[in-house]
């Protein structure tokens, strides 16, 4: 049989974001239904230090290059030596190989506030379109997370549709971890009542939502965690004093954030799927999300819908008072056992 060599890249991260998470989850998910006959390796960098513990699928590190550079030098240079199939589940797009790629949004293509700034709108966007035109053009098979991220791309890169496969991500792994209310007491949360938002303050993530809407509703508590990587359209914004925001913190603490939220809200003017509202759902927690790109089609009539770009502030009390539908509308749809089934059919299809 041929090799299937898994794009590690996310292993050698210290810290695991949205594509890491997915990763991450789909294959310890493929691990247990993968054949023993079946050859499936995860490559990562020899530095890399959190390796996952799987019976099937095994773990080679080869190469010692930093990883933008492992990227396109160790992970196609060992793919074309093994004659293996390359599947790249986290954008890494190595240009020299094809393979089983996913796409998980159109945010370079279709949000242009995410790239600002002279070096970032003229040199690293059209270097990234072009990178990503190029592999999508000569992929062996095309993944995403969602029905209106295939559209997207269909549309974008002129792709047929039955060419592009949905492979979900899901929220099974929210309730694996143990709740951390330490960050309660840190922030003085135990007796209060917020509205928690989670995502890095980039552009598309829409930080002036919850600019406006603290403003607008006083009474409130808003509570941001993500990297602290600012908006450069906020960078010397003084903010609300209702407003907090914790910088980066962990799975443990995110789920206790969750737990005892009013509601949490993800207000981007665009995404691919938006796994944390998901998580928030499975907890019991009332969701508020933009009524744009892929949130109607994931969150059906599980959440309040709020228009991203309304900057006249919403009166969340009244909004959180109108009814919304099961959640389990929106979370019986998704599974990382569900997804790991797609991907491996799609291997097996490509072997």
């Amino acid at each position: 049989m041929r090799q299937v060599v898994i794009n590690g890249d996310y292993l050698a991260f210290t810290r695991m974001g949205g594509v890491g998470r997915y990763a991450s989850e789909l294959l310890a998910e493929l691990d247990k239904i993968v054949d023993e006959s079946d050859d499936v390796i995860i490559l990562t960098p020899i530095y890399t230090v959190n390796v996952p513990h799987l019976n099937r699928i095994k773990i080679v590190k080869y190469g010692d290059e930093a990883i933008l550079k492992w990227k396109h030098s160790s992970l196609p240079t060992y793919i074309k030596s093994h004659k293996a199939l390359l599947v790249d589940l986290t954008q890494a797009f190595p240009l020299q190989v094809k393979g089983i790629t996913c796409v998980h949004d159109c945010i370079p293509e279709l949000v242009d506030s995410a790239y600002i700034g002279f070096f970032n709108k003229f040199i690293r966007k059209p270097i990234k379109l072009m990178q990503r035109r190029w592999v999508v053009r000569r992929a062996k098979a095309l993944i995403t997370v969602s029905e209106t991220s295939k559209k997207d791309i269909a549309r974008l890169y002129h792709k047929n549709l039955n060419a592009i496969t949905v492979v979900p991500n899901a929220w099974q792994h929210i309730i694996r971890f143990h709740s951390d209310d330490s960050i309660l007491n840190k922030y003085n949360l135990k007796e209060k009542s917020y509205i928690f938002t989670l995502g890095s303050r980039v552009s598309h993530k829409n930080i002036r939502w919850i600019i406006v809407n603290a403003i607008k509703n006083k009474e409130d508590l808003f509570v941001v965690s993500g990297e602290n990587s600012y908006d450069k359209n906020f960078e010397n914004e003084v903010f609300p004093g209702n407003i907090i925001f914790t910088g980066y913190i962990t799975d443990e603490e995110i789920k206790s954030l969750m737990i005892h939220c009013k509601a949490f809200v993800l207000p981007s003017l665009y995404e691919g799927f938006g796994i944390p509202p998901l998580e928030a759902l499975a907890l019991g927690c009332k969701i508020i999300v933009s009524n744009t790109s892929c949130l109607p089609e994931i969150y059906e009539d599980s959440a309040y819908y709020i228009k991203p770009d309304d900057y006249m502030g919403v009166n969340l009390d009244n909004l959180l008072k109108n009814p919304v539908g099961d959640a389990n509308h929106a979370l019986n749809k998704y599974s990382w056992e569900k997804s790991a089934n797609i991907l491996y059919d799609l291997i097996k299809k490509n072997i």
